[in-house]
């Protein structure tokens, strides 16, 4: 007899549309949970959205409306946006933790679990990755709107 040991994406989809709406559930007005399930129930959810962000794909960030702000406050929110955006981090294969995981992973094989939990959590910062540069980008559209960089 043969056994299923992995979900289909169909199946796994099916799952997350299963349990969202009774995560969702308890967001009714009337509703009110013990406090000793509040911690499990807003990990479900942060779960469940990340679950829908690695399925579907990352949703398209929207550019956020730019209050008429003076040029020096401009310029200075894109140089924090731009600071932060600096990426010092190794890459994939190049980051010692990855080494370390294969080189233990040989001798005990749950250590190759890091391999793909990095992955997802590279796949999980480019929304965020994608929202900074939205942000970045309508900055400097108002900027160029204002001529800033004229003198």
């Amino acid at each position: 007899m043969r056994s299923v040991s992995r979900f289909s994406p169909s199946c796994a989809a099916l799952l997350l549309g299963l349990l969202v709406p009774h995560a969702q559930a308890e967001q009714a007005p009337g509703a009110t949970l013990p406090p000793q399930l509040r911690p499990a129930v807003e990990f479900a959810r942060a779960r469940a959205a990340d679950g829908y962000e690695i399925l579907l794909g990352p949703s398209r960030p929207r550019a956020p409306e730019i209050a008429a702000a003076d040029c020096a406050t401009l310029y200075a929110r894109r140089l924090e946006l731009t600071r932060a955006g600096l990426d010092h981090r190794p890459t994939f294969w190049r980051d010692p933790r990855h080494a370390g995981a294969v080189f233990v992973g040989a001798i005990w094989t749950p250590a190759f679990y890091y391999l793909p939990y990095r992955a997802v959590a590279e796949l999980a910062t480019s929304g965020a990755d994608a929202a900074r540069q939205a942000e970045l980008d309508a900055l400097r559209h108002s900027a160029a709107r204002q001529r800033c960089f004229e003198r």
